[in-house]
């Protein structure tokens, strides 16, 4: 229980912290009206810096997500897999029916409060902000969740979460922190920005219905301007995270 970690003195000092911080969390987010039930009153070190890799596809010529359909969730253009050998033989199966595929750590997820969800250690690598927006994102997906509409379901936790963490840590007299909550919610609407530019993009070249070679010189014309505008106009805007030098990075409609 995070409550006893966080009480007893021999838990290390930054862990004592962190669980303190997610009880206080836990509380605001009840305190709005979200229901928190017993998520996160556990806390569980999984023993590994990876919890879990998560599968995306798309066919190469279109911004179509590859979807997986499940119970009471119902369309998802995500799979989990907690064991790596069965993601990337799924991957590399999608690859070979020619999708472009993106397979990615996951540090967290939720299951809708239909089970007690613990706090797991693979969530305690950000800061404080994030810490707290993880929070009350999770909790978010507990409080309303509609079926086959990821897109929606995401956004609508991405806003809870740092929109809840600003406000939380304002009403713990935390200014410095609220303004990086702040200042994280406007970069998350920076980057949506640059996806919605980058995604009308695609859907012109691949509405164009050009042949392979076509799509493959398209792809890569874009993905040059993707990177020029991370480190240019789209990176200067960004008041908390920083952009360096990109090296090459292919347009991958899955990623």
């Amino acid at each position: 229980p995070i409550g006893r970690l966080a009480a007893d003195s021999t838990t290390g000092p930054v862990l004592r912290g962190q669980l303190g911080l997610v009880l206080q969390a836990r509380d605001f987010a009840a305190g709005i009206g979200l229901e928190a039930k017993q998520t996160f009153t556990t806390y569980s070190d999984v023993g590994r810096d990876t919890l879990l890799l998560v599968l995306s596809a798309a066919p190469r010529n279109c911004l179509c997500p590859h979807t997986w359909k499940f119970p009471i969730v119902g369309k998802i253009p995500y799979k989990g897999f907690f064991d790596p050998r069965m993601a990337r033989r799924e991957a590399d199966r999608l690859d070979a029916k020619g999708f472009d595929t993106y397979l990615r750590p996951a540090a967290a997820f939720s299951t809708l409060g239909w089970f007690n969800d613990p706090l797991l250690s693979t969530a305690l690598t950000g800061d404080s902000v994030e810490l707290a927006a993880l929070v009350l994102h999770e909790i978010a997906h507990n409080t309303l969740y509609v079926k086959s509409a990821t897109p929606f379901n995401e956004s609508f936790a991405q806003l809870v979460g740092y929109r809840g963490a600003e406000a939380f840590f304002r009403g713990l007299g935390d200014s410095t922190l609220a303004v990086r909550a702040a200042d994280r919610w406007h970069d998350e609407t920076v980057l949506s920005e640059y996806y919605a530019e980058l995604s009308a993009r695609l859907d012109s070249l691949y509405g164009a219905a050009p042949d392979s070679a076509a799509v493959d010189l398209g792809r890569a014309a874009l993905a040059v301007w993707a990177r020029e505008q991370l480190e240019g106009p789209v990176g200067a805007r960004f008041r908390t995270y920083r952009i360096g030098r990109l090296s090459d990075r292919p347009i991958n409609n899955a990623r």
